[in-house]
């Protein structure tokens, strides 16, 4: 059933693609051709020329990645001074340096 109705939404979107389309190749060359005063253009003619304020997507700034750290890292040093290393059986030793 969902099938049924996501077939008729697409043919009935392209039906309109393809109205607008036609209606876009003949236009309208001559004051004679245009619509009277009385009829109104259908709502999908008059948004589908419509630029919308704000339509455009706006381009995300991207940010400078953050540093990674490159390998097997087994010593790290801070700006505090601290010493920190790993060692082969999983343990982590720490030490300051005292200046």
């Amino acid at each position: 059933r969902a099938a049924a109705i996501a077939s008729s939404l697409i043919r009935q979107k392209r039906q309109a693609r393809e109205r607008e389309k036609a209606n876009a190749c003949r236009g309208s060359s001559s004051p004679s051709n245009s619509k009277g005063a009385n009829e109104k253009p259908s709502k999908l003619n008059v948004f589908s020329r419509v630029k919308l304020f704000g339509s455009r997507k706006k381009r995300k700034r991207r940010r400078p990645p953050e540093p990674q750290l490159k390998g097997i890292v087994t010593r790290l040093s801070s700006r505090q001074g601290f010493q920190l290393q790993l060692q082969p059986d999983g343990t982590i030793d720490g030490t300051k340096d005292e200046d």
